[in-house]
């Protein structure tokens, strides 16, 4: 049988156009531009707007960035030539600096930073000491830019962004139209809604804390192009009624709403005051997703609240289906959860035991609490209600009455292990030293990824036998960070025992 090669060059151009158009546009400029003059114009041809991602993510959660012989090449080579074409970027924390600053974009439309915290951003785009100016320094590289988003992938203690004492050509742009981002106080949230970014109409906003007061003028300015809006805020906020709810009554417009809070007031959240206060304010709205839970002092309502009570508020509800949940505490608060069905947001607060059927499978982040003891077999249940979990905070105070269970297999009785495939981070300042034993004594559980704990230092002293007990080594031996509520001073065999914090 006679074998003949076909080279690349040997192709006619359609059948060229076809491979590239199937292969990934940054392996074709790396690959062709530069080869000869055909190909060179065969690679441009093929997209004459561009995306480009220099990310790369691995498996283990953190990010690499782009091979650097290859990203060198992008950087003196194929951005020159190309910088014209971008549209849209995606970047992260080793290539914002350099593709930003390398060439002027003057069709970008969109930046995406990918897990790029927001101190690394201000370090690189500015020396002065304001993440205000780090946006402002995007927006006048950028100046076409629609699409913004440096948003946190769950909630962090990274730098927010702060516009207090700024002027309001900070952050100015006549062509943003989306943006996501976090933010440290309400006011950064209503400084961006002032009319500086007047042509936004997609704003999703992740707030550090909303405060009561206010450092600025009341603005009643209706934001009239804005469509979507989203806002989340992890810390519990006892401005509701007085700075959220008339925020959202300046967007008559909005076809889009989703909130997640957590508030701390006099009466609970329901379908009628959803509806009183805030739908019918908005006549165009379409899509309405929310999770909210209210937390009120059960002397403050006026009967024993139920479930049923407040899932009877929304009936003929238009929108998504909506789970209720009750809880009465013996910390004399009340703690009432009405969420958007299917539950799809990554975070979620104040889990009860009552939520033991509740279905959460997308939830990275959770923080437990409760009055009543977390039972081996509500940790059981975590473990498989929520797959994708990575960060567990437990506060809970109560000692466990089951803290482990066993199971007989052939006539033998062995301990039932749960497994936490992805666990990363453990919080446990605020919890009973039983639930310690329950996530580090390895015949309680699997914790191949755990890598940071947050503790008080006399629990660990006590679960690990001052850092000798064999049956907790193993789920201590990978911690890479450990948080205590005090500074200790360690015993000279504490970094034998935890020997992967000198890593």
């Amino acid at each position: 049988m006679n074998h003949k090669t076909i080279h690349l060059l040997d192709l006619p151009d359609e059948i060229l156009l076809i491979i590239m158009k199937k292969l990934d546009t940054m392996d074709v400029l790396y690959s062709l531009l530069g080869v000869n003059k055909r190909l060179n114009q065969m690679a441009r041809s093929i997209n004459e707007t561009m995306s480009l991602d220099f990310s790369t993510k691995l498996s283990n959660d953190e990010f690499s960035s782009f091979d650097r012989v290859k990203f060198d090449r992008f950087l003196y080579e194929i951005l020159p030539q190309i910088h014209y074409n971008v549209i849209g970027l995606t970047l992260d924390f080793f290539s914002m600096k350099h593709v930003l600053l390398t060439c002027e974009y003057p069709n970008l439309r969109m930046i995406v930073t990918d897990n790029y915290p927001l101190y690394g951003l201000l370090r690189d785009l500015t020396e002065e000491s304001s993440i205000a100016h780090t946006c402002s320094n995007i927006l006048v590289i950028c100046t076409k830019l629609s699409y913004l988003n440096i948003n946190q992938p769950v909630k962090s203690n990274h730098a927010k962004l702060s516009l207090w004492d700024r002027s309001s050509n900070v952050c100015y742009s006549l062509h943003l139209r989306t943006l996501i981002i976090d933010v440290k106080h309400f006011d950064d949230c209503l400084h961006l809604l002032d009319g500086r970014l007047e042509q936004l109409s997609s704003f999703t906003v992740n707030i550090h804390s909303i405060e009561r007061f206010s450092m600025i003028d009341n603005n009643q300015k209706i934001v009239s192009n804005l469509k979507e809006f989203s806002l989340t805020c992890y810390s519990t906020t006892k401005a509701y009624r007085s700075r959220i709810l008339p925020l959202l009554r300046r967007m008559p417009n909005l076809n889009s709403l989703t909130l997640h809070l957590n508030i701390k007031q006099s009466k609970v959240i329901d379908g009628i005051h959803l509806n009183e206060k805030i739908l019918r304010h908005m006549l165009h709205l379409n899509t309405f997703i929310f999770n909210i839970c209210a937390i009120v002092l059960t002397s403050e309502i006026n009967h024993f609240l139920s479930t049923n009570d407040i899932e009877n508020t929304f009936i003929n509800w238009k929108y998504s289906p909506v789970i209720c949940c009750v809880d009465h505490l013996s910390d004399r608060y009340t703690y009432s959860h009405i969420y958007s069905a299917p539950f799809k947001m990554n975070c979620f607060m104040y889990l009860t035991n009552s939520f033991h059927d509740h279905h959460l499978e997308y939830v990275i982040d959770l923080v437990l609490y409760d009055t009543n003891p977390f039972e081996h077999e509500f940790f059981e249940w975590i473990s498989q209600g929520f797959p994708l979990l990575k960060h567990l905070t437990v506060n809970n105070l109560t000692p466990q009455k089951q803290k482990y269970q066993i199971e007989s297999v052939n006539d033998k009785q062995i301990f039932s292990k749960i497994s936490y495939l992805h666990l990363v981070r453990l919080k446990l300042t605020d919890a009973h030293i039983n639930y310690a034993d329950q996530f580090l004594r390895d015949q309680n559980a699997y914790v191949p990824c755990l890598h940071a704990l947050t503790i008080q230092y006399e629990q660990l002293v006590t679960v690990t036998n001052n850092f000798t007990n064999d049956a907790t080594r193993f789920n201590c031996r990978q911690l890479t960070k450990i948080k205590f509520d005090k500074l200790p001073i360690y015993p000279e065999h504490f970094y034998l025992y935890f020997f992967s914090l000198l890593k």
